[in-house]
């Protein structure tokens, strides 16, 4: 596998190319720049010069043709710089001075600008010896008439010119390779500074486990950029504890659950094989047993519900049901009981609920169980389905009784919750009934609330949002 760069690698490497491609460049703009100068200054000297030598070649026009020699001799051989060099041919390319001129074959001088016009191109020659020349051609007419023309040619010297622009170039590609370097390393510096926050993250992180789920990423030193990417690993971190703390009591909650029908199973088993018994005896050992294995498998199908519901958060067929309807149909299969602890049950209101059948009857009835446990004699629970004007429907169970105190009401939908502790002992359930009601709320998208007055009634309220719209 290959090796993975650091981000402090990258952002050196990044910042170093950035900085090498900013400063190359900026380095050929200058150096391209410098050549133009020197190009232009070099030509407008040339021109200047190419004026001058016209001006001679003018006043030597009289005069005899020896004079006229001479005097053209005199202008090849004393030419105004010196490092200018000056050949002048007539137009058959024929040199008209035997002078010393520079050896550039005729066929490479740039072609000359007409009589008159100013000198507007050159170029540039290098001679066998290494030196380099900057060379133009112009016409000039030393009589004034064009019958005898002839071409000047001027080679300016421009060899340390060359050099200096040459040593200027290698001198910025030396400080460009240090300059790279430099960045790299300061870019290297900068980076591992700037991510030192990150590191203090990882840190951080490294040191939190299951049993230190407390500690928190600190926001005052951190930077803007990382806020919120700290204030989200702060708030899963708060996920993470609510559920192992949930999980945790869940366990511990669970094995007491377990404890009890347990122990009871046990104590009978081993009462019975104390001393040989009869066949009656026996037998009723055994029925004992069966309503504890009863309330086992009641218990671990609940809990089995809760935890496929938890963790695969199944999606539910919801369908229109008529909600008066269904609380009649529960009602019905609960009046037996109702009637053999002399409670009424009665139904009111009328409400379309987008629900699962299967699901909503199992969330009522645990609600009418409930409040069937906790109804004295005499009372009447009463079930209602309303509508509300947003198009979600309510169901409500309410129940006369004892109420259920205030600090209680948060807590009551929590899984092997009571709010009487001397229930536990008893076989009439293990405190997950409501918590089923909540989840099967939550598959739906909806939510279950209960609240108690001060005369003991107390109401439990599932809230079905409004069906999509088709």
């Amino acid at each position: 596998m290959p090796r993975r760069w650091s981000i402090t690698r990258r952002l050196s490497v990044y910042f170093a190319f950035s900085s090498l491609v900013l400063m190359s460049a900026v380095g050929l703009y200058l150096s391209i720049a410098l050549d133009r100068q020197l190009e232009h200054e070099h030509l407008s000297f040339l021109a200047s010069d190419i004026a001058n030598v016209r001006a001679r070649l003018a006043d030597s026009a009289a005069g005899t043709s020896p004079e006229r020699a001479e005097r053209l001799r005199q202008i090849v051989m004393n030419p105004i710089g010196s490092r200018l060099h000056i050949a002048v041919f007539d137009l058959q390319n024929h040199p008209l001075s035997d002078a010393p001129w520079l050896a550039v074959p005729f066929a490479e001088l740039p072609a000359p600008v007409a009589a008159g016009e100013t000198v507007d191109r050159s170029m540039l020659w290098s001679s066998p010896d290494g030196s380099t020349y900057r060379i133009v051609t112009a016409l000039a007419a030393p009589g004034g008439g064009q019958a005898h023309s002839v071409m000047i040619a001027l080679g300016l010297d421009v060899s340390i010119e060359q050099r200096l622009l040459a040593g200027y170039r290698r001198t910025m590609l030396l400080a460009l390779l240090i300059a790279v370097l430099l960045s790299a390393v300061i870019g290297y510096a900068v980076a591992r500074q700037g991510l030192l926050p990150v590191r203090r993250i990882a840190s951080a992180a490294n040191r939190i486990s299951s049993t230190r789920l407390d500690e928190r990423l600190s926001l005052a030193e951190a930077p803007t950029e990382l806020l919120e990417l700290i204030a989200a690993f702060n708030g899963m971190l708060d996920r993470l504890h609510e559920s192992f703390e949930r999980l945790s009591q869940f366990s511990s909650d669970l094995a007491h659950e377990l404890r009890t029908p347990i122990n009871n199973l046990m104590g009978e088993a081993q009462v019975a094989l104390s001393r040989a018994r009869v066949a009656d005896e026996y037998r009723a050992v055994l029925e004992s047993g069966v309503e504890e294995f009863e309330r086992l498998s009641r218990m671990i199908e609940n809990m089995l519900f809760l935890a496929r519901a938890d963790g695969d958060q199944p999606s539910i067929a919801t369908v229109s049901i008529e909600a008066r309807a269904e609380l009649e149909k529960i009602a019905e299969f609960y009046q037996l009981i109702a009637d053999e602890s002399g409670v009424r049950i009665a139904c009111e209101g009328a409400a379309g609920v987008n629900a699962d059948p299967l699901l909503f009857r199992r969330a009522v009835s645990n609600l009418l169980s409930n409040a069937l446990r906790y109804t004295a004699a005499g009372a009447q629970i009463v079930m209602k389905a309303m509508r509300n004007a947003d198009g979600s429907a309510t169901v409500s169970v309410s129940n006369p009784g004892a109420g259920i105190a205030a600090e209680h009401i948060e807590r009551i939908f929590d899984r092997f919750y009571r709010v009487d502790p001397a229930r536990e002992k008893t076989s009439e359930g293990a405190g997950l009934g409501l918590a089923i009601v909540r989840t099967i709320m939550q598959l739906h998208r909806g939510t279950v609330s209960a609240r108690s007055d001060s005369g003991g009634m107390t109401t439990f309220v599932l809230w079905f949002p409004a069906p999509p719209a088709v």
